[in-house]
């Protein structure tokens, strides 16, 4: 049998070296080609005008030494396991929850790199998991490639943001921002799609 999404994410990332044993760090080239699209459900696109694109970092070759012009942003995101979500039926596959963080804003760039470049994308977003990244799909893996079919019962993709940090925040009244970050309580509805809480992960993150 096939390993799942996450075996497939943590044999794509390598460890941190900044952070504790169990974070790893994914990179990729992110480029966007331009133009409009997607709507509200799932972040579905009917043209790709509204998706970026997603690269392999080229080998031997450093991030300062890719012409951004032309060939795209280098990206990378931070990431750690926290909790797995027991399976609710038959057919369907675990779900794991993950902390996720960021050193750029560049454009979708979580849901793109987890789904495109990690194999594992988010929950309901049909956008980036609905379809394989040919420069990273291989058939002869023994990882089981992630996809998405369905939107969540509300159309929403299951990318929360936890925590917002500002060391160098300037604007009115945002200057708390400085020294601890806001945190947001995950959503309530999570508890009937997930089976989770705010209680089940606060300590966790």
């Amino acid at each position: 049998a096939k390993m799942d999404g996450l075996e497939l994410l943590r044999s794509r990332s390598i460890h941190s070296s900044t952070h504790k044993a169990k974070t790893y760090r994914l990179s990729a080239i992110l480029k966007s080609p331009g133009g409009k699209g997607g709507n509200a459900r799932g972040g579905r696109s009917n043209n790709a005008g509204g998706s970026v694109m997603v690269k392999p970092l080229p080998p031997n070759l450093s991030s300062s030494e890719i012409d951004d012009s032309k060939n795209g942003r280098v990206c990378h995101i931070e990431w750690e396991h926290l909790l797995s979500l027991p399976a609710k039926t038959p057919s369907s596959s675990t779900r794991h929850l993950l902390s996720v963080t960021t050193d750029t804003g560049a454009k979708h760039q979580v849901r793109a790199l987890l789904a495109l470049a990690g194999g594992a994308p988010i929950a309901g977003d049909l956008r980036y998991g609905n379809s394989l990244n040919s420069q990273y799909y291989n058939n002869q893996s023994r990882f089981r490639q992630g996809r998405v079919d369905l939107p969540l019962p509300d159309g929403s993709v299951a990318l929360h943001a936890r925590s917002v940090f500002l060391p160098t925040v300037s604007l009115g009244g945002m200057e708390f921002l400085k020294d601890k970050p806001f945190i947001g309580s995950i959503p309530k509805r999570w508890r009937d799609f997930f089976g989770i809480c705010e209680d089940d992960v606060r300590g966790l993150v």
